[in-house]
């Protein structure tokens, strides 16, 4: 018997967030926020998650005095079914807020068995483990998360890091990457990190000119065979409502609701 309710998807779900090592970070009982550095393709400042009973105008305050500190003068914030107070959404709507990306939580039982995603002909893949994988991933990533693909060629340096990463998590399998190629060249790419027997999914996009001719299929295929094999029983994704959600759901994934983020200004000339 699988043991993947629905109150043990959600937990997972809000149990996932993201902070790398280089980030700052304020962390408290009732919110977590970061600032990533600019070599990441995500928010400069998010708050991942707030959790509090108390007033909503202090929570949101509190927050815009440590992203002004950085220097910055707006945040992004998530918001789903467990954001308290319930008002916050509102509250940040009503200060000017506008809706910047909204995700499903999706999620696959893989207690059983793997959908059966088919892989059309002409597309290969392979686990990122060498300079040209990591090379293929940065070219990938720069052009689906916004970047226009002008991100510049990594240094040595860059990719010596890249590899030592890599390699590492590859040695336990703590996580990984995958790119699928297109007669060749360099299409679709998705990473994974398995936590406590949930392959979270994360990243994944295929360039545009290379679009609907199945190498995200392929990329999300070949993550869930992966870490399945590796001890994972739940595949887990917080997709995009307008763009990998359908491919999703068509593979057999279920909706557990939603996380929505807003960008909000913050500091001289923000609504209060």
């Amino acid at each position: 018997m699988s043991a993947w309710t629905e109150s043990a998807v959600a937990a997972a779900a809000a149990a996932w967030v993201w902070v790398p090592p280089d980030a700052d970070e304020v962390r408290t009982e009732a919110y977590q926020l970061a600032r990533y550095p600019d070599r990441y393709f995500t928010h400069p400042a998010c708050v991942l998650w707030s959790r509090t009973d108390g007033p909503v105008d202090e929570l949101i305050d509190e927050v815009a005095g440590h992203v002004c500190g950085w220097g910055l003068s707006e945040v992004y914030w998530c918001v789903s079914a467990s954001t308290r107070p319930a008002g916050t959404e509102a509250e940040l709507m009503r200060r000017g807020a506008t809706l910047d990306d909204t995700a499903q939580v999706l999620a696959y039982d893989m207690t059983d068995g793997l959908p059966e995603l088919d892989e059309p002909p002409g597309i290969s893949w392979s686990v990122v483990d060498d300079a040209a994988g990591l090379r293929a991933e940065r070219l990938i990533n720069a052009e689906v998360w916004g970047q226009g693909g002008e991100a510049g060629e990594p240094d040595e340096a860059e990719i010596e890091s890249g590899l030592a990463e890599v390699r590492e998590q590859l040695a336990d399998w703590s996580g990984f990457r995958v790119v699928a190629y297109l007669d060749g060249e360099p299409a679709a790419y998705g990473g994974c990190t398995p936590v406590d027997g949930v392959a979270r999914l994360w990243g994944a996009g295929t360039r545009t000119p290379l679009r609907g001719r199945g190498a995200y299929r392929v990329v999300l295929a070949r993550r869930m065979a992966l870490a399945r094999a590796h001890g994972a029983t739940l595949a887990l994704v917080k997709g995009r409502v307008a763009t990998s959600a359908p491919i999703l759901r068509r593979a057999g994934f279920r909706s557990y609701g939603e996380e929505r983020t807003y960008k909000i200004a913050v500091g001289e000339g923000s609504a209060q």
